[in-house]
């Protein structure tokens, strides 16, 4: 087995437990491995501006993936490393396809998550009393009118439209609606959600990038999460390793399944993967 260089760790239901706080064996075990000079990069569907303090402090923390692959920046330069992201005519094609199905409409620019004041009435509701209530409000700016007219206004390219449905089936009829969109890809980071990101990229294509900018082999890779668009993550590392509490389509194509997220679940597989004896 290759000597692991460096850990791609996925967010929420991941480094983060239920809390969305960093344990203290995991926190430990970081540190453990950041001291043996291995390098640990969230790789998230978070925008950049909504990776909590608790990941950002971290002692080392050079490169963040956001936004599902859209985005790399090296912190430590102050630099974007890659950027893939949607025009806005491609998004305005999105939003009028599916214009007439009821569901809550973001649009993701330089990390903030813009939406219509309806639609943030309805999210501060839906996480009302959640951990991930301070997240939505951190993360979030209201505009006026809805979201396409905030893009046919300012016509830059963002990162990725956001889709939050109702269920799962909802869910899946709106990828049928829209998959015959050239141009687009989706991410399915929960059940509820659909992430429309630029086709061609994903968190497995952005780790690859990442690893030949720093010139690291797959192979001293260990890549860990939860969620349908972590299955790309995993399958472009050395070693893929599923969370206790991922989808079974995860933990069937990982290498490893370890605890959950509430049970300390990356410190295991850096302490079986990655520490010195």
């Amino acid at each position: 087995m290759s000597e692991i260089k460096l850990l791609a760790l996925d967010l929420d239901g991941t480094l983060l437990n239920g809390e969305k706080q960093i344990t203290p064996r995991t926190r430990a075990a970081l540190d453990r491995a950041r001291a043996q000079g291995v390098l640990l990069v969230p790789v998230t569907g978070r925008p950049a501006q909504g990776i909590p303090p608790v990941v950002r402090e971290l002692p080392g923390l050079r490169y963040v993936v956001s936004s599902n692959g859209a985005t790399i920046r090296d912190l430590a330069e102050g630099k974007v490393l890659l950027e893939k992201h949607l025009s806005a005519a491609l998004c305005l094609e999105v939003l009028d396809r599916c214009a007439q199905v009821p569901m809550i409409r973001e649009v993701f620019r330089a990390g903030v998550g813009y939406l219509s004041r309806e639609d943030y009435e309805i999210l501060r509701a839906r996480y009302a009393g959640t951990s991930m209530l301070q997240y939505h409000l951190d993360t979030r700016q209201v505009v006026p009118g809805t979201v396409a007219d905030f893009l046919r206004a300012d016509p830059r390219p963002v990162e990725e439209l956001f889709f939050l449905t109702g269920s799962t089936g909802e869910k899946a009829a709106l990828r049928d609606l829209l998959s015959d969109i050239h141009g687009i890809g989706f991410a399915d980071p929960f059940p509820n959600d659909l992430e429309v990101i630029a086709q061609g990229i994903d968190k497995g294509e952005a780790l690859g990038f990442l690893l030949g900018h720093l010139g690291i082999p797959a192979a001293q890779v260990l890549a860990m999460g939860d969620g349908g668009s972590d299955l790309p993550l995993l399958q472009a590392a050395g070693i893929g390793v599923a969370m206790a509490n991922a989808t079974e389509g995860l933990k069937a194509a990982a290498d490893y399944v370890t605890a959950s997220c509430d049970e300390d679940g990356v410190a295991a597989a850096i302490e079986k993967f990655v520490l010195d004896p």
